[in-house]
């Protein structure tokens, strides 16, 4: 089988879940002899594709900044026509987008193309999109794209069930396919400076449906009470003038610690470190920093929504994600108890059993041969 990926998702990630995944996904069909992957990429600055040593990419200077940003563009622009080329000339089996673009539609003609969902997000809690514009349009997008496509892959149960709530098409057009894990080496690590001796961990983004406010208001009184205590919040933008302002109001200015993440080896050593590491989104497709958290053993305390108990199970501390007070008692419950952290961090190692890169690479095979058979 030759199976035609799109770049699409590398040019709006250097870290992230999706990229991590194609790439994940690239590399198992590169070493299976019955598959064949073709990426039309002439550059990328995607962190997992430059890790990758399959994919050839265009190497520019950091330092060169000005002429990397001009570059960026045209370069992109460039991917996507190669993209559109191998597209026109009809050489691949199944078309695979890496994201929910549908520029692709007018090219493809007969040819079947199968969507991974990774999760329904702007459907599922409208709530956090309301005067988001590019939001709405792409629930239009993908709804178009999940009803069109010859085969559905999606991430977790709770996002199929959402496919099938908010979208018209039979369930058996959709495969679940859970991901495997994140890191393949969590031993090679160095200990980054100016970290504290002790802290919680916060990964990511802070968009509202990551429940950021909340979270922060909830442990304000556990950093204050604890002078040795910290907040670690890691990757994401800086802090905007709203978030400046919520931390002065809460005094915490002088408790949170805001690092970047520049690569794998640094992340880990995050987690490593961490007391504890807390995931409050109101919702997520997956939960990628779930099974980051257990490689690591770094105890989790996490939301009871969406796809979390489903990817975690019994491998974390729960707490509804709406309430302050539900989310302050699980922080304190395993940050007080030395042996509940110890339990979590065994259950977590254990529940990593369940997620392999090359099951999901086989189930994915497995999807394109059923859509390739029913023609």
């Amino acid at each position: 089988m030759k199976i035609l990926f799109d770049t699409e998702i590398f040019e709006l990630q250097i870290f992230g879940g999706i990229s991590l995944y194609v790439t994940k996904l690239l590399d198992s069909f590169y070493q299976d002899g019955n598959i064949e992957p073709i990426l039309p990429l002439i550059y990328s600055d995607n962190y997992y594709l430059k890790e990758f040593r399959k994919i050839k990419s265009l190497k520019i200077k950091e330092e060169d900044f000005f002429l990397k940003k001009q570059l960026t563009k045209f370069l992109y622009f460039l991917n996507r026509q190669k993209t559109i080329k191998a597209l026109n000339q009809k050489k691949f089996d199944i078309f695979h987008p890496t994201y929910f673009n549908n520029y692709f539609l007018k090219h493809l003609k007969e040819k079947p193309y199968v969507l991974t969902v990774h999760d329904m997000t702007n459907e599922a809690v409208p709530e956090f999109f309301v005067f988001d514009k590019r939001a709405n349009q792409s629930i239009k997008i993908k709804k178009k794209l999940i009803e069109n496509a010859a085969g559905i892959i999606s991430i977790s149960e709770n996002t199929k069930k959402d496919i099938l709530r908010f979208c018209n098409v039979k369930e058996d057009k959709i495969d679940l396919i859970y991901h495997g894990c994140p890191f393949n080496n969590i031993d090679n690590h160095e200990r980054p400076e100016g970290l504290p001796e002790k802290y919680i961990l916060f990964i990511g983004q802070r968009a509202k449906y990551k429940n950021f406010y909340n979270f922060l208001a909830s442990i304000s009184e556990i950093l204050l009470q604890d002078k040795d205590l910290y907040l670690l919040t890691v990757g994401g933008n800086d802090f905007n003038k709203s978030e400046l302002d919520f931390i002065k109001k809460l005094d915490l200015k002088h408790k949170i610690i805001k690092k970047p993440v520049q690569s794998h080896s640094q992340l880990i050593a995050y987690y490593k470190q961490a007391l504890c590491f807390v995931f409050p989104s109101v919702y997520e497709g997956f939960g990628f920093p779930i099974l980051e958290s257990f490689q690591c053993g770094c105890p989790l305390v996490c939301s009871d929504t969406s796809s979390f108990p489903e990817v975690a199970g019994d491998g974390a501390e729960y707490f509804d994600p709406y309430y302050e007070n539900s989310i302050k008692d699980a922080v304190l419950k395993v940050l007080n108890n030395v042996n509940h952290r110890q339990k979590l961090i065994a259950k977590g190692y254990e529940r990593l059993k369940l997620f392999s890169w090359q099951h999901t690479a086989e189930l994915t095979k497995k999807t394109y041969r059923k859509v390739l058979e029913n023609g």
